[in-house]
This record gives C-alpha cells, sequence and structure tokens, in this order.
C-alpha cells in the first residue's frame, strides 16, 4: 500500500512555496529592536527598502499603513544595502498566475479582508465581481492590476 502511496506523490506537480505576508511596522520594530516611529525614519531614510503604503486615502496626515517586505528586512538585519529589484520583489510576493484571488491579496498584504475589499470598490485595485458572499464570491483580481497597485504604493 506504500508503494502506490508513493508512486502518487512522487508523480504530482510540486506547488509554488507561499510567499510570507508584509510586516506591518510593529512587526519589524520588533525584529530590528526599534518602536514603529524608528522603523518609520528607516524606511523613509531607505535603509530599510521595499515598503508599501496601503491606506485608503492616499491624504497627507492621514495614516499610511505601511507595510514591509520581509526579505528587505533580513538585508537590513545584515547590515546590507538591499539588492532586489522589482521582477526579485514580485517574484518573491505574487504567484506565476494571470490573475489572483482577493483572499490571496489580503494575505499577501497582511490586512483585513474588509480593507482588501475597500481597495476593490475604490478601483485602486480592479477585480470581478467587485463583492458577493456566499461559495464563490472573492473577487479574481488581474495580476496586471494587482502589480500597478503595488507600484503606485511603493513607499517612500
Amino acid at each position: 500500500m506504500t508503494a502506490v502511496a508513493e508512486s502518487l506523490s512522487t508523480g504530482a506537480t510540486p506547488q509554488r512555496a507561499r510567499t510570507k505576508p508584509l510586516l506591518s511596522l510593529r512587526a519589524v520594530g520588533s525584529l530590528v529592536d526599534k518602536d514603529p516611529r524608528k522603523v518609520g525614519e528607516l524606511i523613509e531614510s531607505g535603509e530599510i527598502a521595499w515598503a508599501f503604503a496601503l491606506s485608503l486615502a492616499q491624504k497627507p496626515g492621514r495614516d499610511r499603513y505601511i507595510r514591509v517586505l520581509p526579505a528587505a528586512v533580513a538585508y537590513y538585519l545584515k547590515g546590507r544595502a538591499c539588492e532586489l529589484q522589482w521582477a526579485d520583489v514580485l517574484g518573491l510576493m505574487l504567484p506565476d498566475a494571470p490573475t489572483i484571488l482577493a483572499n490571496e491579496i489580503t494575505r499577501i498584504l497582511n490586512v483585513s479582508s474588509g480593507h482588501t475589499y475597500h481597495l476593490i470598490e475604490q478601483k485602486q485595485i480592479i477585480g470581478h465581481p467587485p463583492r458577493r458572499r456566499g461559495a464563490g464570491g472573492r473577487a479574481r483580481v488581474p495580476m496586471k492590476s494587482f502589480e500597478q497597485f503595488l507600484r503606485q504604493r511603493r513607499f517612500p
């Protein structure tokens, strides 16, 4: 019986590893042993690269809802300048598919599902259908739309 199970499992296509979600300022602060305000200063100075402002309203004086790429924090902890380019970052964050489900965006961005759907409703991310309850109610987002959103939200 185990031979059958082994032959079935070895022939299966390996799934791509799930990416780690982006980190909040508090999470980064706990990793680098600094308070969130100091982490924000490190991001603004460029010492920690690849941060994204994910707030619903991009207005001055509002909370920017910053999230940071874990790999960028790793570079900072090693005392090295981050060498990642856009293609590298997208490869770390996004699955290799033409579309992505809204619940996967929620996980990647490390935000609530309500926040993700508000971004979709405000057409900052294009999703189809925008929102529907029940089975199959998750919005499908074209990968190009999500990539464009990330490019626009790069911080600073």
